[in-house]
Parts: structure tokens; C-alpha cells; sequence
């Protein structure tokens, strides 16, 4: 079912707080629709330049293009595309996926994070699972929990810490990355911080970009050079003594823990620690490509959390249904009540309320003692239901509101 709000601007900032897994999309359109299983799991509302959406359930939201996304939390997983103003995310606990999209500021992901087709800068604080960037601007993420392919960044990538293992691949400018608990793979790159890595480090084709360079690998050292290399002090460590230099017509096998050898005339120097062996050699394999395919990720998944969360409101919502047909039930029943009292009341006119139901005498000298039920008595009143439906059929509250003052007046 699709709910339309017509807008007043075609760049309004769209506040959502999504309860469930949501996919935004950019529009064409000053309006804004809501494709969602019920109309009441959503509510939507328009105050000046900014627009406030809540969705209970998965929903799909055309949002007009050039709006400026704010999300508060997305409980489940969460896919943007095609929006021409900046995003800002607090917290996701699904997976997040973004496309096309000009810029994003992203604090916390608990599942996967996605992002391709930035013009601008991608910045992001902690992923709790992998992380996936293709054709960006730049991109600046401090955590990674699991693993990192990256390719086509036109400016700075920058990742403190991740977790798992990083491919990266066509960063034309630097690369900033301080600890990789897994291995380190990557291709026309150049390096900007020294590179402490738990597993293997393979470099093809870098080019040196400050004097000294250190690598720091508890397993092998690989680093593949071409043609043009302008030339560095290679200075070896290897802790399974076995260090190789193949490069052009030099072939050196070296059967020791320490060895420095000097490509060419610059002055720049790679220090090099491994836990096992070290090759220098020639680029072997020009044609291939580190960090492969990666449609698959850029696909809407709903993580089991989000899908848990989901069956938990339509649980919630159909309990509160039920609770408002029994209000209805027994308001029905009172209403039968009332009436037969009145066919026993003899009189003419109308009968008042307050004379079926006269008041009782005022005690100024006695406090008003406080509204209590009897002793051992649980469960909410007949004129407590009836109030509750009434300001839900007035819409003064939401059916989750309901539940919880029915939950509420049951304790």
C-alpha cells in the first residue's frame, strides 16, 4: 500500500527513524511515497523546510532528490540511491548500502557498509562487518570489524584499523591505513603510513610517496614493481631467512635474517619486517585485478535482526488490534446496558447523566482520597478502555500507544 505527501520543496531535510529495514530512494517529484504493508506502521509529517518520517515496518520511500537525508537510527538495514545532497546517518544496526549519492557522514554501521558512486567525501566512524568502496572522492573510516575492498578513489582513503583483511586497488590519491589484522593486498597505490599487518602484505606497482616506508607483516612480504619505479633502499628482515630479489636482471637468493639491497639512485627507503619470507621482484601479473566483482554487494539485504524486529511490531500491532475490537466489544455490551435501563425508566424528556448517575454529597472537611483499585484486582476498567479507544479513534494516539497504556493499565 503506497501513501503520497505532496511537498511545498523539492530540498526539504528528511528526518527519518526507520523501525525496520527502509530503501530510500531519489525522485523527481515535490512528494514524497510511502510503499508499506499498513498505513498505520508510518507516519509522516511536514513542518516547514523539514519533513519527520517514522516507519514501523519495511517500507520503500521515494524522497525527492534533492532532499537532505537525515536518519536518527535505521533498526534494520538501509539502502540510499540517487540523492544530490548531503546524508547523515547516526546509527544503523543492519547493513548499509549507499548509491550515487553526493556525500555521506556516517557515525556507527553494525552490519556491512556499501558505497559506490560519491562524488564528494564518504566518512564513516565504526563497521561492525565488511566494507565495500567503488568510485568515490575520497573516503575516511576509523573501525572495521571484518573485512576491506576498495578500488577507484579519486582523492584519500583512509582507514585507521580493520579487523579482517583489505584489498584495495586504483587509489589515485594517498592511502592511510595504520593496522590490518588480517592481509594486506593492493595495486596502483602509494602509501602514506607505515603498515603494520597480522597476515601477508602484497604490493603491486606502488609508487613511493614519503622518504621511509615501513612495513611490518606476520607472515610473508611481496612487493612487485614495474618499469618505472624510480628506484628505493630495500632494507630486509625476515624471519624465516629467506629473502629474493628478481628485478630486471638481478636474481639474488639470500639465505639471511638481514639483508639491504639499493634499487636505483632514490633516496627513498622501504624497511621491511616479516615473519616469514620477502620477494622484490619484477610485476608479474599486469593484468590482474586484486579486488574483483562487487555487484553482489550492493544489493538490499535484510539482515535476521531487522526481520526479528519486523515480526516482533506485527506481532505488537496485531495485538493491539485485538485489544481494540474487545474495547469495542464491551463498549458495544455497555451501550446494550444502558439501554435496557432506560426502557425501565419512566418519565418524560430525555434522562441526563446526572440523573441516572446523581453526585455525591461534597465533604469540604475530608481530603479527596486518591483513585485506587480494590485489593488483589488487576487489569484496566471498562471507563479506562473506553477512554483509551476514544482517543485513538480520534487519532490522538497511535495504535502503539494504545498498546502500551493498555500494557500500562494492566499491571
Amino acid at each position: 500500500m503506497a501513501q503520497v505527501m505532496k511537498l511545498t520543496k523539492m530540498d526539504p531535510t528528511v528526518h527519518i527513524k526507520a523501525y525496520a529495514g527502509v530503501k530510500i530512494q531519489g525522485g523527481e517529484e515535490p512528494e514524497i511515497t510511502c510503499e508499506i504493508d499498513a498505513p498505520q506502521l508510518v507516519t509522516m509529517v511536514e513542518e516547514g523546510d523539514h519533513v519527520y518520517i517514522t516507519v514501523n515496518s519495511h517500507s520503500n520511500l521515494i524522497v525527492p532528490n534533492l532532499s537532505k537525508i537525515e536518519i536518527e537510527r535505521g533498526m534494520g538495514s538501509v539502502k540510499i540511491a540517487e540523492i544530490k545532497n548531503p546524508i547523515k546517518i547516526e546509527k544503523v544496526l543492519g547493513n548499509l548500502v549507499l548509491s550515487d549519492v553526493l556525500e555521506a557522514d556516517v557515525s556507527k554501521v553494525g552490519g556491512n557498509f556499501s558505497v559506490k558512486g560519491s562524488e564528494g567525501l564518504v566518512r564513516i566512524e565504526k563497521v561492525g562487518g565488511n566494507l565495500y568502496v567503488a568510485n568515490v572522492g575520497s573516503f575516511r573510516c576509523e573501525k572495521i570489524g571484518g573485512n576491506c575492498k576498495v578500488c577507484k578513489v579519486q582523492g584519500d582513503f583512509y582507514l585507521d584499523k580493520a579487523g579482517g583483511s583489505i584489498k584495495a586497488q586504483d587509489i589515485l590519491g594517498g592511502i592511510y591505513i595504520r593496522a590490518v589484522g588480517g592481509s594486506f593486498s593492493a595495486k596502483n597505490v602509494s602509501p602514506m603510513e607505515d603498515l603494520r599487518v597480522g597476515g601477508d602484505i602484497r604490493l603491486i606497482n606502488i609508487s613511493l610517496s614519503k622518504d621511509n616506508l615501513m612495513l611490518r607483516a606476520g607472515g610473508d612480504i611481496h612487493i612487485e614493481l614495474d618499469d618505472l619505479f624510480e628506484g628505493a633502499t630495500f632494507k630486509c628482515h625476515s624471519g624465516s631467512e629467506d629473502i629474493r630479489i628478481k628485478y630486471k636482471d638481478v636474481i639474488l637468493t639470500i639465505d639471511e635474517e638481514v639483508y639491504t639491497y639499493q634499487l636505483g639512485s632514490a633516496d627513498q627507503t622501504v624497511e621491511a619486517y616479516a615473519g616469514g619470507s620477502i620477494v622484490v621482484s619484477e610485476l608479474i601479473h599486469h593484468e590482474e585485478d586484486l579486488v574483483g566483482d562487487m555487484t553482489d554487494h550492493y544489493d538490499f539485504e535484510e539482515t535476521r535482526y531487522s526481520e526479528m524486529i519486523r515480526e516482533r511490531i506485527e506481532s505488537a500491532t496485531r495485538m493491539a488490534e485485538a485489544k481494540v475490537r474487545a474495547a469495542e466489544i464491551r463498549l458495544d455490551q455497555m451501550r446494550d446496558h444502558l439501554e435496557k435501563n432506560r426502557i425501565h425508566i419512566e418519565g418524560i424528556g430525555s434522562i441526563k447523566d446526572e440523573d441516572m448517575f446523581p453526585p455525591k454529597p461534597s465533604k469540604p472537611s475530608q481530603p479527596v482520597p486518591p483513585v485506587s483499585r480494590p485489593v488483589g484486582k488487576k487489569g484496566a476498567s471498562d471507563e479506562e478502555r473506553l477512554m483509551i479507544l476514544k482517543m485513538l479513534q480520534e487519532k490522538k494516539i497511535t495504535v502503539d500507544e494504545a498498546e502500551t497504556l493498555f500494557k500500562a493499565l494492566e499491571d
